[in-house]
């Protein structure tokens, strides 16, 4: 199997976007999970949303997650199970098992989001995102075209440049703790 320099690349990037990642979220402090609350009318109106429990650094969506609960969205959370990424029911509450990566996940029904709220290492306005590396994210999101993707970030994370290869899946907007950045063709768009 041929490695591209895209993943090569993407590689390397990864060390200095886990510590800028780590150095914008001690200078944000706890507040940024508030923070991106103010911009709910972007995600609102979705059926499903996927979220996902916050490790290490990553920004905690369940602020604004419970907000799109209490409008009326149902909640899910991703699962690795058997090295393949499905979405499972998830209620506030409901007790999370241990899942790869140092991930938790709940045990509930299989459901397919509308809306993902997705962690990232980096991203850049035209909706490019660096993940962990193992496409979890992507594999889904190409096999369910009509689901959209928001990554969470700080703004800290953005960069000007990230290579990307045909697998790498777009993102529809970031939202971080500073603002809500529509990416390309959803550049012209007000909401979800």
């Amino acid at each position: 199997m041929t490695v591209s320099n895209a993943s090569i690349e993407k590689s390397a990037l990864r060390k200095a976007a886990l510590a800028r990642r780590a150095e914008a979220a001690r200078e944000a402090g706890p507040g940024a999970a508030e923070a991106i609350l103010r911009h709910i009318d972007l995600v609102r109106g979705a059926s499903i949303v996927s979220a996902y429990v916050a490790m290490r650094d990553e920004i905690d969506p369940m602020p604004l997650a419970g907000a799109l609960r209490a409008a009326g969205a149902r909640l899910a959370l991703p699962a690795v199970e058997n090295k393949t990424m499905t979405f499972r029911a998830y209620t506030p509450g409901d007790p999370l098992v241990d899942g790869p990566f140092g991930t938790r996940h709940p045990t509930g029904a299989i459901v397919e989001p509308d809306l993902l709220l997705v962690p990232l290492l980096a991203f850049t306005r035209a909706g490019a995102r660096l993940g962990y590396g193992a496409g979890h994210y992507d594999r889904w999101l190409a096999a369910h075209p009509g689901a959209v993707a928001i990554g969470i970030a700080y703004a800290a994370q953005e960069l000007a440049h990230l290579p990307v290869e045909p697998h790498d899946q777009p993102l529809k907007a970031i939202i971080t703790e500073k603002d809500a950045i529509m990416t390309g063709e959803s550049a012209c768009a007000s909401s979800y």
